[in-house]
């Protein structure tokens, strides 16, 4: 274990602020992980773990105790007739599994590419997108289990994690599950299964447009161009990726809601459809920035160092030299307008670490 002290951690993130960290280790093995928390444990220090540093805003004042970088690296592939089991070191970055399952014409995780961060992230916060979860795929993980005293190896099976939208039962409690190696099936054979549609892609437009049933590596393409055009991909904006989570609403509310957005600018709403997504249990799916379009809050908007992206309303995008007050000030101005005109409070999708609000 080589321990770091008083290390910047804005250039370790995907939005670039944040202060320093006063114990750092960066992790490249399990042994690496053990030796650190029972470092920190001896000195009653907290920890906290990073991975590729996206979908999280760091306090200005930094991080008093550990943090722990996990780099724990390795693909290693068990190809079985038609489907493939893939083992992935959790410091693995999301996207370069992605081009490497898309490389040997795997089929599962094309729907996901271009997403920052890491394997283990990805398990925790079980990263979506374009109609897929990584829970679609996910079979199981190689987990530390920490208490105060020991930390103990666990596997956990998808039917053990809990998954939901955007979350895990490893997100519930942050410190008590560290994930070492994550477990992926992919099939071998057959073609993508995509349910995503808007106005930038449709399985069915995209067949037609290169005449023939989409391979993963057309659905990459696909789907990093649209992230080009929607100004997420990490080259783009220094950015936490989409801030807040869509929220849920009865048909009720939905009902009210299309009333409402119809009579305040009927143009815009048909626009930007499709905005929601009927459910299953009855409830729609809202997309936030279908709400924000209805604010001062649009792409674009700039206020000091803060600002959203031109490309994508969700995007809080640090403009230069910004501070993590100023990135949350942003965020709460913007909650606040959405919920004081629809009544829809919208739940941050991004952690903050430490004391990055100091304005409740």
């Amino acid at each position: 274990m080589k321990l770091q002290e008083h290390v910047s951690l804005a250039p370790l993130t995907t939005l670039g602020v944040g202060g320093e960290a006063r114990f750092f280790v960066e992790a490249e093995t399990t042994q690496d992980v053990i030796d650190a928390l029972d470092y920190a444990r001896e000195r009653s220090l907290s920890v906290f773990v990073l991975g590729g540093g996206s979908n999280i805003v760091i306090a200005d004042e930094g991080v008093m105790g550990l943090v722990l970088l996990v780099r724990i690296p390795g693909i290693v592939c068990d190809v079985q007739s038609n489907h493939v089991r893939i083992t992935v070191g959790a410091g693995v970055e999301w996207d370069e599994l992605v081009a490497y399952t898309v490389s040997h014409g795997f089929i599962g995780l094309e729907c996901l590419s271009g997403i920052p961060g890491t394997v283990g992230g990805a398990v925790v916060a079980n990263l979506g997108a374009y109609g897929a979860q990584c829970s679609d795929t996910f079979v199981s993980a190689e987990v530390l289990m920490c208490d105060d005293k020991t930390h103990t190896l666990h596997t956990f099976k998808n039917e053990d994690c809990d998954f939901s939208y955007h979350d895990s039962m490893f997100g519930h409690m942050p410190g008590k599950y560290l994930v070492l190696k994550a477990t992926f099936a992919l099939s071998t054979t057959g073609t993508s299964r995509l349910s995503y549609k808007d106005n930038r892609f449709d399985l069915n437009k995209l067949t037609a447009k290169i005449g023939h049933e989409p391979t993963p590596a057309d659905v990459r393409a696909a789907v990093l161009t649209m992230r080009e055009e929607k100004g997420v991909l990490r080259s783009s904006y220094r950015s936490a990726g989409s801030f807040f989570h869509m929220p849920f609403v009865s048909s009720e509310s939905y009902t009210q809601l299309m009333a409402q957005t119809r009579e305040l600018d009927s143009a815009k709403e048909e626009r930007l459809r499709p905005w929601a997504w009927k459910q299953a249990d009855g409830t729609y799916k809202i997309a936030p920035g279908f709400l924000l379009e209805y604010t001062e809050f649009q792409k674009g908007y700039v206020h000091g160092a803060a600002g959203i992206s031109p490309k994508h309303t969700l995007s809080i995008i640090n403009v230069g030299g910004a501070r993590a007050e100023e990135i949350a000030a942003l965020a709460r101005d913007m909650q606040r307008e959405v919920e004081k005109l629809f009544g829809i409070h919208l739940e941050r999708e991004v952690e903050y670490v430490g004391n990055v609000e100091r304005v409740k």
